[in-house]
């Protein structure tokens, strides 16, 4: 009988010690490039709610050199998990397949990436179904065969500019794919590029871009999922609608906070609750990254700004508004 109270009092200890290891909880770094969008808030919201987690943002405010150099120290914070936010962080972090990045070459830790816009053609992945891999995501685009088929329902749309940042890589991987699509749709399709200063995108020369749109009969202003198209938004789609280019965007955000007049898009928040879904299977379930799929969302929400059509006296066919959630005039709804 001695000899039983001694091993459990041997026992106890390590006992505590293994309950209180659980009970710790996972720590999850996010690499973010311009703060938190409703993409940080869906994934923190929905992987908070299945496990116990504890995050550390770092915010690149949209500068390289920033971003580099949390990449280059990321392993001192010991995360369980890694979340990157688009295109340009997830490369910085994981570099791509053909240029794998350090931390891609030798770290263990997992990544779940979101809002890139095409990792394939960004060269993350030669293919979404590659299974030599320590991350996942998801992608947050609208396939442009059906943002085609939606410009086309518009009326007295014959030419379309695509205005872009030349410097953000999924920016000009969708301006050209595109344009690529556009004799399919029998539609004139040209690329208006923002010059560049010092290493940057110069909003000043917005209106020799736009002279140019005018002098070539644009109609519709296309703005693709581009950080810096997005961060401006509101001097863009006003500068647009001003000379009566109307616009349509892959994102939500110019939509719903610059007027921007339609778009079809994933949203940010189901995007980044379906990242951390991603995040939960590999933190709680222990799948290998590579287990689980990168992926878009396979619903979409089309959008159209009810005081941007005023604006510009220009609606979207009945067919379009039957099936479109309308904001920005809620009294032209009742």
């Amino acid at each position: 009988m001695r000899m039983l109270v001694w091993v459990l009092l041997i026992l106890l200890p390590l006992t505590s010690s293994v309950h209180a290891s659980q009970s710790e909880p996972k720590q999850v770094v996010m690499l973010l490039w311009r703060g938190v969008t409703d993409a940080e808030r869906g994934f923190m919201e929905y992987l908070s709610s299945k496990v116990d987690v504890k995050y550390t943002l770092l915010d690149a405010k949209r500068d390289k050199a920033t971003l580099s150099q949390y990449v280059e120290n990321i392993e001192q914070y010991n995360a369980d998990l890694i979340y990157t936010f688009g295109t340009t962080t997830t490369l910085t972090l994981l570099g791509t397949e053909d240029k794998p990045s350090n931390f891609r070459t030798n770290s263990s830790t997992p990544v779940v990436f979101s809002i890139v816009t095409d990792p394939v053609g960004s060269k993350i992945v030669s293919s979404t179904t590659e299974s030599k891999r320590n991350f996942t995501g998801v992608s947050h685009i609208v396939p442009h065969q059906v943002q085609f088929n939606a410009i086309q329902k518009l009326p007295n749309v014959e030419t379309m500019g695509i205005v872009f940042n030349p410097l953000e890589n999924n920016a000009v991987i969708t301006a050209r794919k595109i344009q690529m699509l556009s004799a399919k749709f029998g539609m004139d399709v040209y690329l208006y590029p923002l010059r560049t200063k010092d290493s940057k995108p110069d909003l000043s020369s917005l209106s020799s871009v736009i002279d140019t749109m005018l002098e070539d009969k644009v109609q519709l202003a296309y703005l693709p999922p581009d950080s810096y198209i997005i961060s401006q938004g509101k001097g863009i789609v006003d500068s647009l609608h001003k000379h009566g280019i109307a616009t349509f965007s892959a994102t939500e955000s110019p939509i719903r906070k610059h007027n921007a007049l339609f778009g079809i898009v994933s949203r940010y928040y189901n995007v980044g609750e379906f990242a951390g879904h991603k995040a939960e299977q590999i933190l709680t379930q222990k799948r290998a990254p590579q287990e689980v799929a990168i992926e878009p969302l396979s619903q979409y929400s089309y959008i159209v700004n009810i005081g941007a059509a005023r604006t510009l006296d220009y609606y979207p066919p009945v067919s379009i508004l039957k099936i479109s959630e309308l904001i920005g005039g809620n009294e032209w709804q009742e």
